[in-house]
């Protein structure tokens, strides 16, 4: 995949940050016209979905409230989610022609936690790669850096924390490191098993993992985890 889209600047479309139905901003990201979420998906966001679906919600984390992040969410769930708010905003005219809601691509990614552009024609084959983390280029990670392992000591949060809780990056994007795993729409390796998840989550104390260049590999698309969730992005069809 091309790391520069040639896709219609959707930016020029609607304006940004751009804010839906649902209360998402969305805020532009480098290299690509694609608009990434601030957030990762709220258990708020998704139970809209799964009300009007008649879907029963998943289960989630410990003392998790209506801003948590959703967890529990397999990549077919996330992809349905993102299908529905499509439809659902295209229906209330706030959509512009020709682009959707939809799942990050691993690039899409990688641009929004600040990696410049990345070797590889795959997300295994670029996984770990390139140096640095979310918060920086030093290890340990600082107190307040974001939601991660208690063994850790940089956070109060024993499981999942409200969406926001730690500064955002400097494109204004929050929870890039840590709070959840995020499924991208890539499968991981050439044996299309799996897809994969971004960013570390709550779980996780290992200096590997926590690289903003780590691709989580264990991403079956049927895969229920506590420490898996998505985030959301607007911009056109993806071509693989």
């Amino acid at each position: 995949m091309n790391q520069h889209s040639s896709s219609p600047t959707i930016a020029t479309s609607v304006e940004t940050p751009f804010i839906n139905s649902l209360g998402m901003p969305f805020v532009p990201i480098p290299r690509f016209s694609t608009l990434f979420c601030i957030w990762p998906t709220r258990y708020l966001d998704f139970q809209l979905f799964a009300s009007d679906r008649n879907l029963t919600p998943p289960d989630q984390s410990l003392n998790a409230g209506p801003n948590h992040p959703v967890v529990n969410v397999t990549w077919k769930e996330a992809c349905d989610f993102c299908d529905w708010l499509s439809e659902k905003e295209r229906a209330a005219g706030s959509l512009p022609e020709g682009v959707g809601f939809r799942l990050p691509s691993d690039l899409e990614w990688s641009a929004a936690v600040g990696l410049p552009i990345e070797e590889g024609t795959r997300p295994d084959l670029r996984s770990g790669v390139a140096d640095g983390y979310p918060w920086g280029a030093t290890w340990p990670p600082p107190k307040g850096a974001g939601n991660y392992s208690q063994e850790l000591g940089v956070d109060d949060f024993e499981f999942t924390s409200p969406v926001g809780s730690f500064p955002a990056n400097h494109h204004g994007i929050y929870d890039l490191g840590g709070n959840v795993w995020e499924w991208c729409n890539d499968f991981v390796d050439r044996s299309h098993d799996c897809r994969t998840l971004r960013g570390a989550s709550w779980f996780n104390g290992y200096q590997d993992r926590m690289k903003s260049s780590f691709r989580n590999d264990l991403g079956h698309p049927d895969a229920r985890f506590s420490s898996f969730g998505f985030r959301v992005v607007l911009g056109a069809p993806l071509k693989f």
